[in-house]
């Protein structure tokens, strides 16, 4: 089948509810985001939005994704004229028990890049103790702010929960309304079944963003949007292939993940089995996807029958260990 990346120009799209609809196409950004815990539980319970509280985050975590997010990039008017330069934070080398990044200075050229350290930004994990030190006078960058930002970044960590956390949550919901990825980054297609639920996700983005404690000058908000899109012959044959895609993508990944646990023997019957119903849950959103489209999707028949036997497999290990622990 031919490769391409559908574009949400491509699709036939109404601008209200009515017969004829197929679903809708929903598209979400997300940029750095911060919020107090206790407060992320409130808003999800505010407008019955899933969750699960989150655990505290470790320190080492909190330090990496602290630094991680100090970044600037300056035009500055030098005496050889307007000068780019890229402020951020990377690895650096230190003695065991110690997470060490260090601050540096990127001037960009046309050939190749100037670097120069800053500073060292520190993380001794025995005690938990954040530190900076040897700073270094520049005439176009002071290095303390980003210190002190990256300080500050460090505490927020500890006490919010941030864009990984909350990513895995919203990918989540997104699965549980049969979504099909269409395009890279964060656009789907949401049947008609599912769509009432968008509503939900869309009020979510919106409290998040009103909340979010990571403010910076020329930081793009979080945002979701949706559009239905028509029931019509053109459009079914673009989600048909947009199934037909993701779908490869996940037959293949469940073929590795299902053949290394046999081949390595895996003792785990949980394990075993939460993969074969995941399987499973594929073979059911393909039946799924074919009543919605009112076609069979057969193109990958073959892959989805190596699948099935691996499923199977998957089963037969785990109910054989289950017996053995019983007998034990």
């Amino acid at each position: 089948m031919e490769q391409k990346t559908l574009q949400m120009h491509d699709f036939a799209a109404v601008h209200k509810d009515g017969n004829g609809v197929l679903g809708k196409v929903l598209y979400y950004s997300l940029s750095s985001i911060l919020i107090e815990k206790d407060k992320f539980g409130e808003l999800c319970q505010s407008i019955g939005f899933p969750y699960q509280p989150t655990r505290r985050t470790a320190l080492a975590d909190a330090f990496r994704s602290a630094t991680g997010d100090v970044y600037e990039r300056k035009v500055i008017k030098t005496d050889s004229g307007p000068q780019i330069f890229k402020i951020y934070c990377r690895d650096n080398k230190a003695p065991g028990g110690v997470i060490s990044r260090e601050l540096v200075k990127e001037t960009v050229h046309e050939d190749t890049n100037d670097y120069k350290k800053l500073s060292n930004i520190s993380f001794t994990k025995q005690g938990g103790i954040f530190s900076y030190d040897n700073l270094v006078s520049d005439p176009h960058v002071d290095p303390l702010p980003y210190c002190l930002e990256a300080q500050r970044l460090f505490e927020l960590y500890q006490s919010c929960v941030g864009r990984r956390q909350i990513e895995t949550m919203l990918e989540n919901y997104v699965e549980s309304m049969q979504a099909v990825k269409i395009a890279r980054g964060h656009m789907y297609f949401v049947p008609r079944d599912y769509m009432a639920k968008l509503s939900l996700f869309e009020d979510l983005i919106d409290l998040l963003e009103q909340n979010n404690q990571f403010q910076r000058p020329g930081r793009s908000p979080l945002a979701a949007n949706s559009m239905f899109v028509v029931n019509d012959a053109k459009q079914r044959n673009k989600m048909a292939f947009a199934f037909y895609t993701a779908a490869r993508k996940e037959i293949e990944e469940y073929e590795e993940r299902a053949t290394h646990l046999i081949q390595s023997g895996s003792q785990s019957p949980n394990i075993l089995e939460k993969l074969s119903l995941r399987i499973r849950a594929l073979e059911e959103k393909r039946s799924y996807y074919e009543g919605i489209l009112n076609k069979e999707l057969t193109a990958l028949d073959d892959q989805f029958t190596s699948l099935r036997y691996l499923s199977e497999e998957l089963q037969i290990r785990a109910r054989g260990l289950r017996v053995k622990k019983k007998a034990a």
